[in-house]
């Protein structure tokens, strides 16, 4: 549980129940359901929280699916609650999950339907919210398709370590020109859609590597074609030199909250091909740091990744503006903006 604590974080600024993560552990361990499992974990921690915590604070910042409760003492005692809103609405994630699922079947895994109860509480932290802060512009449509009122949500996009994350000292030569995705190797991740499109190309100076966790069913899904490799999960420390040997993210997503791949990208000086269902609406223009695509399109993917592998000359430029785009998204100016959402609403 150690790499659950940010270091050098002051100790008088933290509260943990350790027992309570390591209970819900202990229990995901022996195969309970893990939705049923963290919702109780978020409803005990809460319960747990002294009445004084929210008392003597001057606002209340809480995570969807763990806030209800604090919500609902927050409203009581006049204190202005924040709803930190990480992915999109439950029932937006659902359906896309089935839309998928029903596509690629042989690559669906049981879908686990959210339970009334957990629907329910999530529902609640909308209606008690002061104000809902949300990482992309994909993330508040999904909200305000289920009702809930615009003027609530505040787009606060997350930011990228531009230390760790840089382009290479040297430019590499792009031979062979070679596209990456990084994040869960699956299929609402669009990885049956980009085997789709790589099997059509088949460019012989080209490579796909494939970097991410992926389970043994998955791995069996897919062919071996020429130029694609794949590298499995990586840890994190060595991400920023992994990114610096590739010239295009590739990151077809169904359904992100934001994808912080993408800025980790862009600090690397490394153009995208994404989706509108992600932050990329919010962090490119089409063409200069990349492309946007419709999510589930394959055309439009394939046409993307065929205009790298005819115009690699073009690489550079789009390097260049692609540091420059990530350059607007530190993690100071994402604390900046949050203490200016907190000073204007709390």
């Amino acid at each position: 549980m150690a790499n659950r604590v940010i270091a050098g974080l002051p100790s008088k600024h933290l509260r943990t129940m350790p027992f309570v993560e390591l209970k819900a552990i202990r229990k995901l361990g022996r195969g309970a359901s893990h939705q049923s499992v963290l919702h109780q974990r978020n409803q005990t921690f809460q319960q747990r929280l002294p009445a004084s915590a929210i008392k003597n604070a001057s606002a209340i910042i809480g995570f969807d699916t763990s806030s209800w409760i604090i919500a609902d003492k927050a409203r009581q005692l006049g204190k202005p609650f924040f709803l930190d809103q990480s992915i999109a609405h439950p029932l937006v994630n659902q359906a896309t999950s089935e839309l998928v699922a029903n596509r690629f079947p042989e690559w669906s895994t049981t879908i686990e339907r959210k339970l009334p109860e957990v629907l329910a509480c999530e529902s609640r932290e909308h209606e008690l919210a002061t104000k809902i802060v949300v990482a992309s512009s994909y993330t508040k449509q999904t909200l305000v398709s289920q009702g809930v009122p615009a003027e609530k949500i505040v787009i606060n996009s997350y930011g990228v370590d531009l230390e760790l994350f840089h382009p290479p000292a040297i430019l590499r030569s792009r031979q062979p020109l070679r596209f990456l995705f990084l994040g869960l190797v699956s299929a609402r991740k669009g990885v049956p859609l980009l085997l789709e499109a790589w099997r059509s190309l088949a460019p012989k100076e080209a490579e796909l590597w494939l970097v991410g966790p992926i389970t043994s069913q998955e791995r069996r899904l897919i062919p071996d074609l020429p130029g694609l490799e794949i590298k499995g999960k990586v840890p994190f420390e060595e991400l920023p030199e992994l990114l610096r040997q590739c010239d295009v993210l590739v990151f077809p997503s169904y359904c992100e909250g934001f994808a912080l791949v993408l800025l980790e990208a862009l600090a690397s000086g490394i153009p995208i091909i994404t989706t509108e269902a992600t932050a990329g609406p919010d962090l490119i223009q089409n063409g200069r740091e990349g492309f946007l695509i419709d999510s589930g399109n394959l055309d439009p993917l394939r046409e993307a990744m065929k205009y790298f592998i005819d115009h690699p000359s073009e690489i550079e430029r789009m390097s260049v503006a692609a540091r420059q785009c990530a350059e607007k998204f530190s993690w100071d100016s994402y604390g900046d903006r949050w203490q200016k959402i907190l000073q204007e609403f709390a």
